[in-house]
């Protein structure tokens, strides 16, 4: 009976935790790992400021300076050095919530890499929530010919992605100009599609038709 009660109470906190998740119990709670640069105490003047209505850059673990940009009631974004940002997001989950995690580098172009966890920050499975857009997605239907052009011009894909927790919606774009070369400038930027729209139903993230 002791055994049960404790399993019992256990369960509870963890849903206790999982409806109380705020950006900043996310990002307080984040492993090392992914606020690298920024240490505990320097995120929490970080979010003292912030809430009292001052983004006060402050400095990184390597000197740079790192800032919050944006909150909002269940998303939080920081600027975490020179060529680096990343987004935190609450998604509802059925009866509890998961963390997104979108992390920006730019290179110069802007490449972003998608990541969830739990509310105990164990890692998701990322292919069960989101189908990152493919060549084809950008593209669209083209001849086999034609997509082997395009494929030629664009020796990669980079894109940014952004987060709108009013819209519940994950739009990407393209990032190209900082290594396709000049002469397959256009043939690229009129290939590709300008946004991909993702809408979260609540299980995953679903694109917008275009």
């Amino acid at each position: 009976m002791l055994r049960f009660l404790i399993s019992l109470v256990a369960l509870l906190g963890v849903a206790s935790m999982s409806a109380q998740m705020t950006p900043r119990s996310v990002v307080t709670t984040a492993p090392e790992k992914v606020l690298l640069t920024i240490d505990a105490s320097t995120l929490l003047d970080m979010l003292d400021y912030y809430e009292n209505g001052v983004a006060r850059t402050v400095r990184n673990k390597m000197g740079e300076d790192a800032v919050i940009t944006e909150m909002t009631g269940s998303t939080v974004t920081i600027a975490t050095g020179e060529a680096h940002s990343i987004t935190f997001a609450i998604l509802p989950y059925g009866k509890s919530s998961v963390i997104m995690v979108i992390d920006r580098v730019d290179t110069p172009d802007t490449d972003a890499v998608i990541s969830f966890y739990d509310s105990r920050w164990k890692p998701l499975d990322s292919r069960k929530l989101l189908r990152t857009p493919a060549l084809a997605d950008w593209v669209g239907k083209v001849s086999a010919e034609r997509m082997r052009e395009i494929e030629n011009a664009l020796p990669f894909l980079m894109a940014d992605a952004q987060y709108n927790p009013d819209t519940a919606t994950l739009s990407f774009t393209p990032q190209t100009s900082g290594y396709v070369s000049v002469e397959n400038a256009d043939k690229v930027k009129e290939a590709l599609a300008p946004r991909l729209d993702y809408v979260w139903s609540g299980k995953s993230f679903k694109p917008v038709k275009r």
